[in-house]
């Protein structure tokens, strides 16, 4: 209660004077209250006046610094609220749009659709586009190409609240099926921001077709050991060239392979097609012998592709299914007591065939057939048990009046025919392709007592053998005193305790296919040493002292090294310091090089000798008699 409401009680007209006392005893007890509490203020103004004038000042400052602070972090936020206003991340776009079902080596196009919705400029805008190898692009308007995967649209400043569109254009060239992906890479900076974004779209496209086909054609049914043809047509449908074409044959399990046309490029089932022209086709045509179990079914696939890299990626393929019949009779032969074996030019060929009826029913007139597929074959040195040979179909025949087992041959009998023929001597090479030669024989039985099924082949028994046909290796020495590459010196004839040097030419040559680890070795007798004289320079001949041997690496040679392209050649210098024993003889200047390298083909390992040379060099008309050693 204040002072003055106090003070109206006080004064107010009371006749009861317990009221009037009450009041006053009230009274003075609020005055008390008062003074205690002006008391306690004056005590307070005493204590802050007592403050010091550091201390006004400090809270002076704080409180300026705290205001200060409050008003930049409202500066800053409407700073940012103004500045969202012009721009947001989330109000620039990009999209592709175009058909994502699309067939091979045909022109698609799609639209790369951009927009900003903000009130801001985009600067240094750039639309990059990330696409296969395997996509081509069009002549699209400002398109600049970084590789053979990217390329860029450089749009340059797109005005606030403004979208655009731009339009790429290509051809495919994926393995129908295939899947491919279209990127758009969107990036760009504000003119409100010294930064930069990127917004990003991408289209899966799936490739329905391949303007590359290939068709495969193969028997429907064959008796086990029948040879077998498979015929591989390829054709180019597109409006484009393609180039590092590949074939590739994948065979049944129990398929020999004896050969095809064209030969094959790598082991026997790769061919290397190259460049394939718009509405170019071809056809490979395999020959080999199936075997396998009766009705079971045998598979074969051809792919056609490309190599990307190291992986074969497919444009087309397709495959058959050969069934495994059931035939009475039964035929194989042999060559020189094998199967199958390889063969040198020159070599005699025996040829066993066998046959047997294992059927329940005896068969008549049967005719027996042997085909020899080669033109290495010197026909000239055939030898045949009767029969005839027919030189046009390279074929022969042998019927009832040649062997008059074949007049019946009852349930479990077997009978046998021989022959024998000459590989030539000589293998006729006359272009880079003349390589890797297959002998192939096909012996054939068959009875007019065996039915031909109704749309159906009929049934007979063959066997095909193959004979590869490895290289031939000719290395020939000569050796000169007088020499054009590399001059020679000391006494002539060769004197006891003088040095005479001489030049040895070294020429190998490579007939019929390609080798590898060739290479040549000499050793040099005690008394005659090389000099590191070699022409060329280049040539990787080294000399071992220790050993005394030479070493000539030739490496890998290709086939037709000396006939359809020149021979390897190298030449180099030795020397002679003749003893007393020799005096009177002509010396051993070396006495075999041996030629030796693997048959990439045939996998053998093929050698070849060539004779030593002696100080009596016939090759150089200047050495005359001047080759024995004097004293």
């Amino acid at each position: 209660m204040s002072l003055s409401k106090i003070r109206e009680e006080l004064y107010k007209k009371e006749t009861n004077a317990e009221i009037l006392q009450h009041q006053q005893s009230e009274f003075n007890s609020i005055g008390n209250d008062v003074e205690k509490k002006i008391d306690a203020e004056d005590l307070w103004e005493n204590k802050e006046n007592k403050l010091s004038s550091e201390s006004k000042k400090a809270f002076k400052i704080g409180a300026l610094v705290l205001g200060s602070i409050i008003l930049l972090l409202a500066f800053v936020a409407g700073f940012y609220k103004i500045r969202q206003s012009f721009f947001a991340q989330q109000n620039v776009s990009v999209s592709i749009g175009g058909p994502d079902n699309i067939e091979n080596d045909k022109p698609v196009s799609y639209e790369i659709k951009y927009a900003n919705k903000n009130r801001a400029d985009l600067k240094n805008v750039t639309i990059k586009i990330t696409y296969p190898d395997y996509f081509a692009p069009g002549e699209n308007p400002n398109f600049i190409s970084a590789g053979t995967t990217s390329g860029s649209f450089n749009l340059g400043t797109i005005k606030g609240n403004a979208t655009g569109t731009v339009i790429f254009s290509g051809k495919a060239y994926k393995p129908k099926g295939g899947l491919m992906k279209i990127v758009a890479d969107f990036s760009y900076s504000p003119s409100t921001v010294n930064s930069q974004f990127i917004a990003s779209d991408q289209l899966p496209v799936n490739i329905a077709s391949s303007p590359i086909t290939i068709n495969l054609l193969a028997p429907q049914s064959v008796s086990s050991g029948d040879e077998v043809n498979y015929v591989f047509a390829y054709k180019n449908n597109g409006t484009t060239d393609f180039s590092n074409i590949k074939i590739k044959a994948e065979y049944p399990d129990r398929f020999i392979f004896s050969n095809s046309d064209p030969k094959t490029s790598e082991s026997n089932n790769v061919w290397y097609i190259g460049n394939l022209s718009a509405g170019q086709e071809g056809k490979i045509v395999v020959n080999g012998k199936l075997n396998g179990d009766r009705n079971n079914f045998a598979l074969v696939k051809v792919s056609i592709g490309s190599d990307s890299g190291a992986i074969f990626s497919s444009y087309d393929d397709e495959n058959a299914q050969t069934k495994i019949t059931a035939s009475p009779l039964v035929v194989s032969q042999t060559v020189n007591g094998l199967n199958n074996l390889n063969i040198d030019a020159g070599e005699k060929l025996k040829f066993d065939i066998n046959y047997k009826n294992e059927g329940t029913v005896g068969l008549s007139d049967l005719i027996v057939t042997e085909k020899l597929d080669s033109n290495i074959l010197d026909e000239s040195l055939l030898s045949i048990d009767g029969g005839s040979y027919d030189g046009n179909d390279k074929t022969i025949t042998w019927k009832a009046s040649d062997h008059s087992q074949l007049k019946r041959l009852n349930p479990g009998q077997s009978g046998k025919i021989s022959f024998s023929v000459e590989v030539k001597s000589v293998i006729p090479i006359t272009s880079i392709n003349d390589k890797n030669f297959v002998v192939s024989g096909l012996a054939k039985i068959d009875s007019p007592d065996i039915p031909t099924p109704v749309s159906g082949n009929k049934v007979i028994a063959s066997n095909v053998v193959n004979m590869k046909l490895n290289s031939k290796l000719i290395l020939t020495a000569n050796g000169y005193y007088n020499d054009a590459k590399i001059p020679n010196s000391g006494p002539l004839p060769p004197k006891v305790g003088n040095e005479t040097t001489y030049t040895i030419h070294l020429s190998a040559m490579n007939v019929s296919n390609d080798i590898s680890n060739a290479k040549v070795e000499i050793i040099l007798p005690t008394g005659v040493t090389a000099t590191g004289k070699i022409y060329p320079e280049n040539e990787p001949l080294s000399y071992d002292e220790r050993t005394n041997g030479i070493v000539w690496d030739l490496g890998t040679l290709n086939a037709g090294t000396g006939i359809t392209l020149p021979a390897k050649e190298v030449s180099f210098q030795i020397k002679i310091k003749p003893s007393i024993n020799q005096v009177g003889s002509e010396a051993v200047l070396f006495n075999q090089a041996v030629f030796s390298a693997k048959d990439s083909f045939t996998g053998e390992n093929l050698s070849f000798t060539a004779k030593g040379k002696t100080t009596k060099l016939s090759e150089d008309g200047s050495v005359g008699d001047n080759y024995k050693v004097t004293n």
